[in-house]
């Protein structure tokens, strides 16, 4: 048996239940609740559960264990984030079901730059770097205290514009959750707009940031945490490793791959997505800017070999289904998940360093790639291109997260 979550009234129209029915819903009989949570199928479903009514939130803290079975999936499928225009709110689209969920996210009005662990990362103008975690709760729908930590602002020049400091952290990510394991938590970002240098700080241990300034480094474009170590990879392939040190320094810099030796016509846009420990892609997404507008015109994917320190081209993804984003990116097995569309890439419309954005900016460079036909489509619901075509700010993947 499978209960179409989707359908629920938590997702209605506000994102609250009719007053009318609150109490029905509440006073479900607990043996019906616990046969509804047995066959829950995704994180997401079990999301919508907890956050019902406070009976309904219990019974699910009750069965953590199935939670924590849904979570130790290593890739489950994300939600894109759309914010609503003029407004600190931002919509969730789930693109398996192909529908905007009415649960609505408020949090603080910054520029969004990175995804990780469930945890948002996000800048505001004065450079102060803050994670996010908007799916944390304590009880039923109460956010909880530490569901958002502000970090020290990073050094930024003083002659740089406003706009540039908009820009100024391309990319962050972290190590481990800042709740579960602070104390091994590390931020890690690229910076300045031009992406050629690094900047991290460890929760718990340091009051400021460390910055490293490498020559070797150009145009870095996406960094990842695998294993005990950090990997960052430049516009045309060339991929390091590096670790950080006790005592606030990287170390063990290492080539792991060269570059793909393409001169490419158009803009690239470069990501580093892990299927597993043994399995590494690198995606290249070339660009065309024209009349004030962006699209996707090609898409190359490179797997990594690991012995040879090289990538080699390929041109299938099998049964696997990625996900491409400017905060982050995850692949998925498609057959595990109805309405995942098999070798093919769903991508967003990337936050550009190259072209300001007009303040009427259409975000219509996203959609998915067929792989196998080489082919492009936007197979969203009208109501989430409305959405997209209205909002001041580029979508974002994000998985989220759940802690009872």
């Amino acid at each position: 048996m499978h209960y179409n979550t989707s359908k629920w009234p938590i997702i209605g129209a506000q994102g609250r239940l009719p007053t009318r029915r609150k109490s029905d819903w509440a006073n479900l009989p607990m043996h019906l609740l616990d046969s509804i949570l047995e066959n829950l199928v995704s994180r997401l479903d079990y999301i919508r559960f907890s956050v019902v009514c406070m009976p309904w939130y219990c019974v699910a803290k009750d069965n953590k264990r199935k939670f924590d079975e849904m979570s130790s999936c290593r890739h489950n499928p994300p939600l894109l984030l759309i914010q609503t225009p003029k407004k600190p709110e931002w919509n969730l689209y789930n693109p398996m079901e192909d529908q905007v969920l009415g649960l609505q996210l408020k949090f603080p009005k910054k520029r969004l730059c990175g995804s990780s662990k469930g945890w948002l990362i996000a800048m505001n103008m004065d450079l102060v770097v803050t994670l996010i975690n908007p799916f944390l709760r304590v009880k039923g729908r109460q956010k909880r205290a530490d569901s958002i930590i502000h970090l020290p602002p990073l050094a930024c020049p003083d002659r740089l514009l406003d706009r540039v400091k908009a820009e100024f952290v391309n990319k962050a990510t972290l190590s481990a959750d800042p709740i579960l394991e602070a104390d091994k938590c590390i931020v890690m970002v690229i910076y300045e707009p031009t992406g050629h240098d690094l900047a991290f700080i460890r929760l718990n241990k340091d009051s400021s940031w460390t910055y490293i300034v490498d020559e070797k480094f150009s145009s870095l474009q996406d960094v990842v945490h695998v294993g005990d170590k950090f990997y960052v990879v430049e516009q045309m392939g060339r991929l390091f490793s590096f670790d950080i040190t006790t005592d606030q320094s990287i170390s063990n810099k290492q080539l792991v791959a060269g570059d793909t030796l393409e001169d490419f016509e158009y803009e690239v846009k470069t990501y580093i997505v892990v299927l597993d420990d043994n399995e590494w892609l690198m995606v290249q997404r070339v660009v065309e800017f024209d009349h004030g507008g962006r699209w996707t015109k090609e898409v190359r994917i490179f797997k990594l070999d690991f012995d040879k320190y090289k990538w080699i081209e390929t041109e299938t993804l099998g049964d696997v289904a990625l996900f491409l984003g400017d905060n982050f990116s995850i692949s998925v097995k498609a057959l595990n998940f109805s309405g995942c569309l098999p070798n093919c890439i769903y991508f967003n419309y990337d936050f550009d360093r190259i072209n300001s954005y007009p303040k009427n900016r259409i975000y219509d460079d996203y959609g998915v790639y067929n792989i196998e036909s080489r082919s492009f489509s936007q197979a969203y619901t009208q109501e989430a291109k409305r959405l997209l075509e209205k909002t001041m700010q580029p979508p974002y993947w994000v998985v989220p997260t759940l802690q009872l």
